[in-house]
């Protein structure tokens, strides 16, 4: 899967090969690799620091 993720300052952030997506009870969390790194990371995202955000699924 394909995530933006909008921030309430303006920024935006696109993450790729996003796993695990899921909902928490202040925001949502999601495991992705990095393009130029290779590393994996787990990330947490607060709702109130989000605007919103936009998930699509890639082929």
């Amino acid at each position: 899967m394909e995530l933006i993720v909008f921030t309430n300052n303006g920024q935006t952030y696109h993450f790729f090969e996003v796993i695990d997506f899921k909902p928490t009870t202040t925001g949502f969390s999601f495991t992705y690799t990095g393009k130029a790194t290779g590393v994996t990371r787990k990330v947490v995202f607060n709702s109130t620091s989000t605007a919103g955000y936009a998930l699509a699924e890639t082929k």
